[in-house]
């Protein structure tokens, strides 16, 4: 397989970057279920949770160059510059989610992630990625790994979806 630099790969990007807000913020969900921060206050909650998420995707990537949804759909993250250690991927994740997604505020999100699509289009490279000169690799993907990473990706919304429901049967099995 051959890897060519991005620059126009906009919706794997964005795809793969869901698939992950999504896969972690459910693991923090589930870390964090008895926590009193989920009853008592929904912003510092949801403070942590975008901490967390930032932070393990930048571990992820400082690791491996990769994040599962990146991964799914062939991105890697590379810096030849400098060594994309943790420092450097969670300044890139942090940006990537304040300038291309507004800390994914519902809705809103959707405005910088265009403008953003608007640059990567223009320029080849991210706002992110100009401030951190990291960019993205594509290796070709084929349509079976587009059709896995649907699945994945409904899975967890499923599982997202029932999360009440699945507590409720555990409160009631106790």
């Amino acid at each position: 397989m051959t890897a060519s630099t991005v620059n126009y790969h906009s919706w794997r990007r964005f795809w793969a970057r869901m698939f992950d807000y999504f896969l972690l913020g459910f693991l923090f969900l589930l870390l964090s279920s008895n926590s009193l921060l989920v009853l008592h206050n929904i912003f510092l909650y949801s403070a942590l949770q975008l901490i967390f998420i930032i932070s393990a995707e930048a571990f992820m990537l400082a690791r491996t160059g990769t994040t599962p949804g990146k991964s799914l759909l062939g991105l890697h993250v590379v810096s030849p510059a400098a060594p994309l250690d943790f420092n450097l991927a969670w300044k890139r994740t942090f940006w990537a989610y304040v300038k291309g997604l507004w800390l994914g505020i519902p809705i809103m999100m959707f405005v910088p992630a265009w403008f953003a699509r608007q640059v990567l289009h223009g320029s080849g490279s991210t706002i992110w990625d100009q401030a951190c000169g990291t960019h993205i690799e594509a290796e070709p993907v084929s349509r079976l790994r587009y059709v896995l990473f649907g699945i994945v990706f409904f899975l967890i919304f499923a599982a997202i979806g029932n999360y009440e429901v699945f507590l409720q049967s555990l409160a009631q099995g106790q």
